[in-house]
C-alpha cells in the first residue's frame, strides 16, 4: 500500500505546471469571429476608441450593435476602460461623471455638448481628454473636425501645443499624442 500512495504521489507531482522566474504577459484572444452574432442574431462592428496610457494615446478596438452610430461611440469612449483595458494600463483622461449631451454633425464636423464635469480635467490630462475626443469621433466615416460645448455653451478646447481653439479641431491637432 505504501508503495502505491508513494508511486501515486510522484506521478500527481510530474503532472504540475512549471513556473516562471517572473510573471509574464499571456495573450488571449476571447474573441471568435461570428460566434456571438450567430448566437444571438445581432451583428457587430469594430469600432475605433483611444485610450490613454503614459500620456500616449493608443488605438482601441471595441465591437457594437450595428449600425454604430457617432453617439455610440463617443458614449463607449466617455464610459472608460474596459476592466481588462484597465488592468493593461489603459485608462481615460475623461473625468469620472462626464455625460454626453448631444452630437450634431454638420457637414463633416461634429459637435461634441458635453456635461459640465468634463471642466474638472486641467492641463495635460485636458489636452488628452480633448484628444481621445476628438481621435475617436474622427474615426467615424464622415467626421474630420471637432467642436466642443460645455451644457450647450460653444468652449475653447487645447491643442496638443496647449494653444486654445474655439475652431474646430482635427486629428491633425493631436496626432504627436497618438503610438503609432
Amino acid at each position: 500500500m505504501t508503495t502505491r500512495v508513494l508511486l501515486l504521489a510522484l506521478l500527481l507531482s510530474a503532472c504540475g505546471i512549471p513556473l516562471d522566474a517572473e510573471p509574464r504577459p499571456v495573450s488571449v484572444d476571447l474573441t471568435v469571429p461570428g460566434a456571438f452574432e450567430e448566437a444571438t442574431g445581432v451583428e457587430l462592428e469594430a469600432v475605433s476608441i483611444f485610450l490613454v496610457r503614459d500620456d500616449r494615446l493608443l488605438h482601441v478596438t471595441r465591437n457594437l450593435r450595428t449600425p454604430a452610430s457617432l453617439v455610440d461611440v463617443i458614449e463607449v469612449l466617455i464610459a472608460g476602460a474596459t476592466d481588462p483595458e484597465d488592468r493593461s494600463g489603459l485608462g481615460t483622461s475623461i473625468p469620472a461623471g462626464t455625460r454626453l449631451i448631444d452630437v450634431r454633425v454638420d457637414g463633416s464636423v461634429a459637435t461634441i455638448d458635453l456635461s459640465d464635469d468634463f471642466a474638472a480635467v486641467g492641463g495635460s490630462q485636458e489636452i488628452l481628454a480633448v484628444a481621445q475626443l476628438v481621435l475617436t469621433a474622427t474615426r467615424v466615416d464622415g467626421v474630420d473636425a471637432v467642436t466642443f460645448e460645455l451644457q450647450g455653451v460653444r468652449t475653447d478646447v487645447p491643442t496638443a501645443s496647449g494653444a486654445l481653439s474655439v475652431e474646430p479641431v482635427t486629428a491633425a491637432d493631436y496626432s504627436e499624442l497618438a503610438e503609432g
